[in-house]
């Protein structure tokens, strides 16, 4: 640098240099964590672990799929943020072999169908796969009914109220 830089030149340099050093701004909604595809089957799996139905909104609705996106992105160990993509990854690969297909293109009766392959091994998993479903039913269990949807339109908690008589379950 030239010893006699005045102060407005050495500004100029610096928003040059800050202007080429600025990252692009992320994509609204786009994932923090997971490539587009990893977080559409992501939402794809949880949405099929819990549907929507006549009673309340299902885990795309509640956010299921963004919460765990941000969790693993925030997620301090490198071994809890690549168990999610090679699980993701194993999941998509059980599909091609099974299904002939990537699993968001499987069709929702061969989607249902490989997951309830898997959660039969749900009490012993062996592969990856069965391993993966295993954390990802309980993850999305846990994220489901943490939100505002599971919470108070799925199981109607209505909070720390007084109720003027108990009607609970008869043990005897």
């Amino acid at each position: 640098m030239d010893a006699n830089l005045n102060r407005r030149d050495l500004f100029k340099t610096l928003t040059a240099a800050f202007t080429v050093l600025q990252l692009p701004a992320a994509e609204p909604g786009a994932p923090l964590f997971f490539t587009k595809e990893q977080f559409a089957l992501l939402d794809t799996l949880t949405e099929l672990i819990i549907p929507a139905d006549e009673h309340s909104p299902g885990a795309h609705e509640a956010g299921v799929a963004a919460y765990i996106d941000r969790s693993v992105a925030e997620a301090f160990l490198s071994k809890d943020k690549t168990s999610w993509r090679k699980g993701l990854a194993s999941i998509d690969e059980l599909s091609r072999k099974t299904n002939h297909s990537r699993f968001v293109d499987s069709g929702k009766d061969r989607q249902i169908a490989l997951l309830t392959k898997l959660a039969a091994a749900e009490h012993d998993p062996k592969s990856e796969p069965e391993k993966f479903f295993t954390q990802l039913k309980e993850t999305t269990a846990f994220a489901y009914y943490s939100s505002s949807i599971g919470i108070h339109r799925e199981i109607e908690y209505k909070g720390n109220v007084i109720l003027e008589q108990f009607v609970g379950y008869d043990a005897s």
